[in-house]
């Protein structure tokens, strides 16, 4: 009798016969596409820019320079076809070694979405199930039971969605070379883990709230329900038929053409102090920005037009039609041209992102070998947006007013978490009638007035004024999370 869990390696077969070729190169001959790329290479601008000024505007290599980033690598599909793909700087700082298109680079967090697509096509299988508990489908540790589990059970559509209440933002990794510790281990906190328990504090299904904690169950959830490695289902389910070759979840690497992560202020190579990721599922993969946007393309492809991982109902819960649904494993946006379905990645020494929109009309994948490539990639993709005419995460015009005197010295002054912090995380100052920014959260930076409570640099940070019924500000909200109140 054939299993169920059999039937995995089979559908990943007959898939790959139905999907076209990943061999297709990009077509950089196109003159449109090479004078696009030329302009992107030196037309770096910020997110941000103020309406009736020039916006600032960089070549890639300077903002490598500043950023101190060594290596980058861009892929960009438009209507699920690879059009352009480029890398360049070095693969490490100390040996060198140039970055090409087949450079593989730690994707850090864009491992989630992975994770998600092929625990959905587990659910296809009648492997998983949604929306039962996923204390069903876990043999070798349960999430634990308590007060907040007794009235809603953590699922796997929980999970999926951060939305299971489970504890633990991220992970820090693990020496090469040193005992690793296995899933349960993690899941318990116990040694070798080196990051606390996963437990359920609030209550399942009520709020999101990021968890690679959560995805580190569905990893466990995914390996007990199949039999099967976490790597061996994504690479038969997903990284296979898709033809994504260069793809894994292998530790160590194995692989000359890997990128070494550069850490710290001073981006320090970390080539004697590589880092392994056993929450595979949270933070564990390798991969290249073209398997990336082709694998953007082809989710947009089977919630659009045709069945490939997943049939069109779960592919549409997966990125639903509206940005405000929670989604199963990508962030939803939607800045005005159409629901994308995004995700970015940051493990120490490598930063990633990766943008698709869900029509199929692009997908955009940067991955960069720095603690400091964050900044630097939304630079790239303000660019590369502000080239192709899209609105996810591209260059965007701002228009401002000038805040007058009152609201100047209303909002001027030094911000903690608390009022009682020795030193300030944010001070804001008046300079020459302009107001200024600096701190742990932006380098010093002119802030600029959207309304009397609205503000932005053009960085891409953006600060929201809390008010009392007397105008005095009571509080200072950073990209409406971070909440920080006058001192003194």
């Amino acid at each position: 009798m054939i299993k169920l869990r059999d039937v995995i390696s089979i559908l990943a077969l007959v898939s790959a016969t139905l999907l076209p070729s990943a061999d297709a190169r990009p077509q950089e001959s196109d003159p449109e596409q090479s004078a696009r790329i030329a302009e992107f290479e030196n037309g770096l601008r910020p997110p941000y820019g103020v309406a009736g000024e020039e916006p600032e505007v960089w070549s890639l290599e300077e903002r490598m320079q500043h950023y101190n980033v060594p290596g980058v690598s861009i892929a960009v599909a438009i209507d699920g076809e690879l059009v352009w793909a480029r890398g360049y700087g070095v693969r490490d700082s100390e040996s060198g070694g140039a970055v090409d298109t087949d450079t593989l680079f730690q994707a850090a967090s864009l491992s989630k979405p992975v994770a998600a697509l092929a625990a959905l096509a587990l659910v296809q299988d009648e492997v998983l199930a949604l929306d039962q508990p996923a204390n069903a489908f876990l043999t070798r540790w349960h999430i634990p039971d308590n007060e907040f589990t007794a009235q809603q059970p953590v699922t796997i559509r929980h999970l999926l969605s951060h939305r299971g209440g489970t504890t633990i933002h991220g992970f820090r990794g693990y020496p090469l070379g040193a005992g690793l510790p296995s899933l349960p281990q993690i899941l318990a906190g116990t040694e070798p883990a080196n990051t606390e328990p996963v437990i359920v504090t609030q209550l399942p299904g009520e709020s999101y709230r990021y968890s690679g904690g959560g995805y580190t169950i569905l990893q466990l959830a995914i390996e007990d329900a199949s039999g099967r490695s976490f790597a061996d289902v994504v690479e038969g389910r997903i990284f296979h038929p898709a033809g994504m070759a260069r793809s894994h979840f292998r530790y160590p690497v194995g692989d000359a053409n890997a990128a070494i992560g550069h850490a710290g202020p001073e981006s320090a190579s970390m080539s004697d102090e590589q880092l392994a990721y056993p929450e595979l599922a949270a933070a564990g993969m390798w991969t290249t920005p073209s398997e990336l946007v082709r694998l953007g393309s082809l989710v947009a492809r089977s919630r659009n037009t045709e069945h490939f991982f997943l049939d069109q109902g779960l592919a549409r819960q997966l990125v639903p039609d509206n940005a405000g649904e929670p989604g199963l494993g990508f962030g939803l946006n939607n800045d005005g041209d159409g629901v994308a379905f995004v995700h970015s990645g940051h493990n120490p020494g490598y930063s990633a992102r990766w943008i698709n929109y869900a029509d199929g009309r692009a997908s955009v994948a940067v991955l960069t070998n720095s603690d400091s490539g964050g900044d630097l990639i939304r630079e790239i993709l303000s660019a590369i947006g502000h080239i192709y005419g899209w609105k996810q995460d591209a260059h965007e015009v701002r228009e401002t007013i000038a805040p007058g005197a009152a609201a100047m010295q209303a909002i001027a002054g030094q911000y903690g978490w608390s009022s009682e912090d020795d030193d300030p995380f944010l001070t804001i100052s008046i300079v020459d009638g302009e107001l200024w920014v600096d701190g742990a959260v932006v380098d010093r930076a002119r802030l600029h007035a959207q309304s009397g409570t609205r503000y932005f640099v053009t960085k891409g940070l953006n600060f929201e004024a809390e008010l009392d019924v007397a105008g005095k500000v009571t509080a200072i909200i950073v990209q409406d999370e971070i909440r920080l109140v006058p001192l003194g």
